[in-house]
């Protein structure tokens, strides 16, 4: 055990004080310590086991103090023609910055997701295309557990001159694997859908009763 008043007299009065608290401060690396102490980064870390400094608490502590890091890149064009819309509706959109489960203080910025007025949406993009047996045209989007972490699917149908969205709450959207959304907004009166989707085109409102 490191004696505090035999290291005074090594390394100089105060020496052994200087050292406690820095060891106490998980943003100071040992190899920092040292420096300041003069000693190596191996000695500074016999020090501390000496001192009975709990390794990895002080590991996990640093990694806490270190600043966070996010991995930025640009949205496709199709996110980015969407994010314009929302915010053109008066709607504040801001970017959805998730954390890496695998390293602390790294983050990854979505290219799916974004914030808009607080609330979590994905967003997804498809042109329309023709289906049979009926022959129209529709926009299909698949509901995956992805799209599902989000409390809202925001849906937009790719076309010349225009980009509808659709807001779908995703509690609407349980035990469904598809949706078809006609590209003119109508189904039709062939036939009746399971779930009528156009009720949501622009259904912003439905963000303030999440």
């Amino acid at each position: 055990m490191v004696s505090a008043a035999k290291f005074d007299r090594l390394h100089g009065s105060g020496a052994f004080a200087r050292l406690r608290s820095m060891l106490k401060d998980p943003a100071l690396s040992y190899e920092t310590i040292g420096q300041k102490l003069g000693f190596s980064k191996q000695r500074i870390s016999q020090l501390a086991k000496e001192l009975g400094v709990d390794v990895a608490e002080r590991r996990r502590q640093r990694r806490l103090t270190r600043p966070l890091t996010t991995i930025v890149k640009s949205y496709s064009p199709s996110v980015e023609a969407v994010i314009r819309k929302i915010k053109r509706r008066g709607l504040q959109v801001l970017p959805y910055d998730a954390r890496i489960q695998s390293v602390e203080n790294l983050y990854w910025r979505s290219q799916t997701k974004v914030l808009v007025n607080g609330i979590l949406c994905a967003v997804q993009v498809h042109s329309e295309r023709i289906y049979r047996p009926n022959g129209r045209c529709y926009a299909r989007f698949e509901v995956g557990p992805k799209l599902k972490k989000a409390k809202v699917a925001v849906l937009g149908i790719r076309k010349d001159s225009a980009m509808p969205l659709y807001v779908v709450p995703t509690k609407d959207l349980r035990n469904i694997d598809n949706v078809y959304i006609p590209a003119n907004g109508k189904y039709g009166t062939f036939k009746k859908p399971q779930k009528d989707w156009t009720r949501y085109q622009d259904a912003w409102h439905l963000l303030r009763s999440l």
